[in-house]
């Protein structure tokens, strides 16, 4: 018999995946299939049959290395999208010639970095663009009309309303499987911020949801704009309402488009303007043939007080240990004190003041290598002379003195109690010059993209950047200074980051298609837009207590000049007065404002994660009163984990959407079940009768170990739509194990056994 091979995901006529059949791609028409591989075994023969490790088959799905070793243990699902590319690869794979290339997959709007070479900065030589003699006014207030940010002053918020009278046709049911969506393409990596959602996982959910390809999106907590990058690439307009005047600002440069060689020609003339500047404050000499050469970056480490004899010596000369590899190579969090010898601990010492002690560069020995040596007399010379008098441009920096906060108080403790001190003099001045270059620039979309650019170096450039000895650098939600920290090159840094726009630029916004308006308020007032309006919402709205959004945004805002109003932030923090109650209280206000605006029968799409039962009782609260029905729960993988889950066991991890809709008609609230929780997870935990999942780290040394962050996560979207009692992350995890011993079998596996 003849048969047409149906995907699982290909599931419903209002599924708008289901116009775009694997079949079409390959001839599946003409194939017989009975029935298909696991997912396993079909990675298993694409990588035989080609040679591709898992990394390069991560490439060149579109996802990480950690995802695919994930699918191969059967530890985790593909998002449809992915899993369609698969099926796609594994029919190539069956073929005499498997030749598999990027171009043999659907083309899809966000492409994964290092699948191709992009032309990048300098490649092209573009027009010049020709800065004004003096600089103009603020960036942030000539980009800003209003209340709104939109790329095309044509657009107006009454104008997508019009265009959207009609409400367009949403899906009746969620999607079948959850979503997986990885951050190493060119436009996440474009700008940092807190929490951002890959948006090609976003992009599959709008398919679903309005699958005829048109539609007018809200998100009502819009944070960096993923939701309108969505959105514009495939065809849909969106709304993104935003609190915090910095994610307004990156909201609205992700959701908008510029031809790439005129952003490289701003770049230029930027860096052009600034080169003197530039060579004065990073030049040392190269020790192997006496040139001149451009400082890379300064390792910086504390001078610290021995707790047990007070003995002063600097940090960095005692506290390193070295590998066979630089991954080996480590800061120790215990070491014996060089004067007294007892063993002391990194992180109680007292702090006195910081001192260089390292630089690296590159030089006489060509290509990639660099080059580290202690400082010479000329390089302490040189940033003496620049600590006692910086040559910085007056007015281009800000001086804003820190308020109280939960993540501002460790950077105040340790003298660094207003923005300009979060820099060295050295980056400051090279800061100021630049944001000055930037003002100079006449053409406001250009400035905007330049000042984009800046933005994007956020903690990279400042004294919380941590050393570490393979490079890089960490920009995480709160705000800490090391003991040991990486002054990097801002020039350097800030023509890196230009590259990843360019990137973004060339493959994600050249395919913008919808329409996007950034709108600066609260959740808690929507009143901009009229009842039933909406066809979707998608929204990521703060996690409780987990990240301070106004705090973490305050070193961009400083720069913009424009602050958060925090009367309104939903978040709690003590040093707001903000218990679970009062952010229940302003969830809730926010819920009731997306269930007026959206239309009856359509979906709001819910990305939320705590470790906590009291914050999500408050979101379950917050969302039953507003009106809506919770449907579903599922997991959305982000594909990465965060530090802070590799830090601490009691963190939870992978984000749940919660698949809510607004009733036709009235509804009736559930009742707690009053199900006993201990019964409720050995319930559970029978669906994992043979196996249970693991984590593996593959960029860590670190054993396998139960995944407790996913059964955590899909224990909740069950608990959540049944109306459970619900546990905190560590009370789950406590419970879990008590009720199995899990041991490992002879394939790895963790069994579960009941006590």
């Amino acid at each position: 018999m003849i048969t047409k091979y149906e995907p699982e995901f290909e599931s419903t006529k209002n599924d708008h995946r289901a116009t775009h059949k694997p079949a079409t791609y390959l001839g599946w028409d003409q194939v017989e299939v009975t029935t298909l591989p696991t997912l396993s075994a079909m990675l298993a023969k694409i990588r035989a049959s080609t040679g591709l490790s898992q990394a390069n088959l991560a490439q060149l799905l579109g996802t990480s290395l950690v995802s695919v070793n994930r699918w191969e243990r059967e530890a985790g699902d593909p998002s449809p999208a992915q899993r369609e590319r698969i099926h796609l690869l594994y029919e190539s794979a069956l073929k005499p010639s498997h030749n598999i290339r990027p171009y043999q997959l659907p083309e899809t709007s966000f492409q994964s970095k290092g699948l191709q070479r992009q032309p990048t900065l300098f490649d092209i030589q573009p027009s010049e663009v020709t800065l004004t003699d003096d600089p103009l006014s603020c960036i942030f207030q000539r980009l800003a009309n209003g209340q709104t940010f939109h790329p095309d002053s044509t657009e107006t918020i009454q104008a997508l309303l019009l265009a959207h009278q009609t409400g367009a046709r949403t899906a009746t049911d969620p999607p079948n499987t959850g979503m997986s969506a990885g951050k190493n393409t060119y436009t996440y990596d474009a700008h940092t911020y807190h929490t951002k959602i890959p948006p090609q996982g976003i992009a599959e959910l709008l398919a679903h949801y309005l699958p005829e390809g048109s539609g007018l999106i809200l998100d009502a907590f819009a944070g960096s704009g993923m939701t309108g990058v969505a959105a514009r690439a495939t065809g849909y307009d969106s709304i993104l309402n935003e609190l915090s005047p910095a994610a307004c600002f990156i909201a609205n440069r992700f959701t908008s488009s510029i031809d790439p060689t005129l952003f490289e020609a701003g770049v230029n003339a930027v860096l052009d303007a600034t080169r003197d500047i530039r060579r004065q404050l990073y030049t040392t000499k190269c020790r192997e043939c006496g040139r001149d050469t451009e400082i890379l970056y300064t390792v910086w480490s504390y001078r610290v007080l021995c707790n047990h004899c007070e003995a002063e010596f600097v940090l960095w000369d005692h506290c390193r240990k070295y590998g066979t590899r630089v991954r080996e190579h480590k800061i120790l969090t215990e070491f014996p004190c060089p004067q007294c010898k007892a063993t002391v601990k990194k992180s109680k010492l007292r702090r006195t003041n910081a001192v260089p002690v390292l630089l690296g560069y590159k030089c006489c020995r060509g290509g990639q290598q660099e080059i580290t040596h202690p400082l010479s007399v000329e390089d302490v010379v040189l940033i003496e002379r620049t600590e006692q008098h910086p040559p910085v441009r007056p007015g281009y920096f800000p001086q804003t003195r820190l308020p109280d906060g939960i993540n501002l108080r460790q950077p105040a403790r340790h003298g660094l109690d207003s923005i300009d001190k979060f820099y060295t003099s050295r980056n400051l001045a090279a800061m100021s010059h630049i944001w000055q270059a930037i003002h100079r620039v006449d053409d406001m979309n250009l400035a905007a993209y330049l000042a984009f650019a800046f933005t994007s170096l956020y903690q990279r450039v400042t004294r919380l950047s941590e050393f570490r000895f393979w490079g890089g650098s960490g920009n995480s939600a709160r705000f800490n200074v090391p003991y040991i920290s990486n002054e990097t090159n801002v020039f350097l840094t800030f023509e890196r980051k230009a590259k990843t726009i360019l990137d973004h630029l060339r493959t994600t916004a050249a395919n913008y298609r919808g329409h996007s308006i950034v709108v600066r308020g609260s959740a808690t007032e929507l009143d901009y837009l009229p009842d039933n309006s909406i066809d979707l919402i998608f929204t990521d709205p703060p996690f409780g207590a987990n990240i301070n959004y106004s705090e973490m945004n305050f070193l961009w805002e400083s720069w913009l000049g424009t602050f958060t109003d925090i009367a309104q932030e939903a978040i709690i923090n003590k040093v707001q007065g903000k218990n679970v109650m009062a952010y229940q209280n302003l969830m809730t206000v926010s819920m009731r404002e997306c269930y007026r605006v959206l239309r009856p029968g359509h979906w709001m799409l819910l990305v939320f994660m705590n470790s906590s039962k009291e914050v999500w009782n408050a979101l379950r609260e917050a969302v039953n009163s507003a009106g809506f029905v919770i449907k579903k729960g599922d997991i959305f993988d982000k594909q990465h984990g965060t530090f802070k889950q590799f830090v601490s066991e009691n963190t939870a991890g992978f984000d749940l959407v919660l698949h809510c809709q607004k009733p036709i008609g009235h509804h009736a609230t559930s009742n707690l079940d009053q199900v006993e929780t201990a019964a409720s997870i050995r319930t559970f935990c029978t669906h994992y009768k043979e196996s249970l999942p693991t984590q593996v780290y593959l960029h860590v040394e670190r054993d396998a170990e139960i995944d407790y962050r996913k059964l955590y996560s899909e224990w909740l979207s069950t608990s959540l739509i049944r109306q459970s009692q619900l546990v905190d992350f560590a009370e789950f995890r406590r419970i879990m194990q008590e009720i199995a011993v899990v041991v490992p079998d002879d394939n790895g596996h963790r069994i579960q056994e009941d006590k």
